[in-house]
């Protein structure tokens, strides 16, 4: 193969790159993941601690790397033919590194990650082959014009972060359904006491709640996580109190104050008023804990990411967003929207068809110009061929 095939060898595996961290930069810097799956290896890396430098995100440094590297592959001085080479291998060593940090460090594999570092391997070995061949003389003939490779420079990054714009949203799942009330803003929440973002996010939903007089049917959840020792008897205290009818003003309680454990929750209690008898029967009732399980169950089911997890309408949110993206998901689900958007298929079928005439008019601005430098060249040859000899001539001494 010749130099201009290995280079497009090299701008193809770049272009794959591109359009992946792309896709992990959506979800690295979004509340609900587009790409990757609840659960996954990708979701493990980002939130191991090496998805990050500092506050930057890794998939951020790809892509201004391989944009960098793709600008490169499309210069047309001879700098640029030179320096490919070494920022390839760089990029390519790098890419080695992040596989080997998954496996051995990390101990989870992302997919997309492990697509991005690939194709950075990929151009590594294609740069040095492009290289070999131009010292043998092979260069070869460009197959397409440059302002097409920038098209779908721009159509590999562009995509994966409108997508996220325009898709549908996800259905909500059957078992949260089942608590929704018709013609309501409905809201499920599932939080966890000791959670410090929970704690940042409950005067918020409680303030923008407010702001929907009688329209909110909100549901609270009850997720108590491990590492959390006083969750769960949090969790039980909220339980036993709603089986008296003051569930929401034990959970302000409860976010509200330091200490959650067994003693100074039974406080509380006694402060609202509760019968102090069946609240203590009702914390030692193993049904208190099946409920607690049975709550956590469903999110897990329905695909668990992080808390707090809240259903607003149509849509779930993850952490403790910023209070317009609550905002806007309350006024939404007023106006009763639902999982309108574009179709996958419609989308990327529509991506692809893109390319394809980036593609075309690419290559047809290509042969036009290799045509134009053929006719160039024959009127060149002909005219040398046709000019009279100016040699003088000879003369006899």
């Amino acid at each position: 193969m010749s130099a201009v095939v290995w280079k497009l060898v090299l701008r193809i595996l770049v272009l794959v790159a591109l359009a992946t961290s792309a896709a992990l930069l959506v979800d690295y810097t979004s509340a609900n993941p587009a790409f990757c799956a609840p659960g996954s290896g990708c979701a493990s890396v980002r939130s191991s601690g090496f998805g990050y430098v500092g506050t930057i995100p890794v998939p951020l440094l790809g892509l201004l790397g391989f944009g960098f590297l793709y600008a490169m592959s499309l210069s047309q001085s001879s700098g640029s033919e030179r320096w490919l080479r070494p920022i390839a291998t760089a990029g390519g060593a790098m890419a080695v590194l992040l596989i080997l940090m998954q496996a051995v460090i990390i101990g989870h594999i992302c997919f997309y990650c492990v697509i991005v570092d690939g194709a950075g391997i990929g151009a590594a070995i294609a740069a040095w082959m492009h290289a070999r061949k131009l010292g043998a003389g092979e260069r070869g003939q460009e197959p397409l014009r440059v302002v097409s490779w920038i098209l779908l420079g721009a159509i590999a990054i562009t995509a994966p972060l409108v997508w996220p714009k325009v898709r549908p949203k996800p259905n909500v799942p059957a078992a949260i359904q089942a608590f929704y009330v018709p013609g309501k803003i409905n809201v499920v929440e599932f939080a966890d006491f000791q959670c410090p973002f929970c704690r940042m996010l409950h005067p918020q939903l409680k303030a923008i709640t407010r702001d929907y007089p009688g329209q909110v049917n909100f549901v609270r959840m009850n997720m108590p996580l491990d590492r959390h020792p006083e969750a769960k008897d949090a969790a039980r205290a909220y339980v036993c109190a709603t089986q008296q009818g003051k569930g929401e003003a034990m959970a302000d309680a409860l976010f509200e104050t330091e200490t959650l454990d067994p003693t100074s929750n039974r406080r509380l209690a006694v402060q609202m008023a509760l019968d102090a008898e069946v609240y203590d029967a009702c914390i030692k009732n193993p049904e208190t804990d099946a409920t607690i399980k049975k709550e956590g169950q469903i999110l897990r089911e329905s695909g668990f990411q992080g808390l707090p997890t809240t259903y607003v309408g149509s849509e779930m949110i993850v952490g403790a967003q910023e209070e317009a993206v609550f905002r806007e998901a309350f006024d939404r689900a007023a106006r009763g929207e639902g999982s309108s958007g574009v179709p996958g298929w419609a989308f990327f079928g529509g991506v692809a068809a893109l390319a394809a005439v980036s593609i075309a008019l690419g290559r047809k601005a290509a042969a036009d110009k290799g045509r134009g430098q053929g006719r160039s060249a024959s009127k060149k040859k002909t005219a040398e061929d046709t000019a009279p000899d100016s040699t003088p001539p000879s003369s006899d001494a």
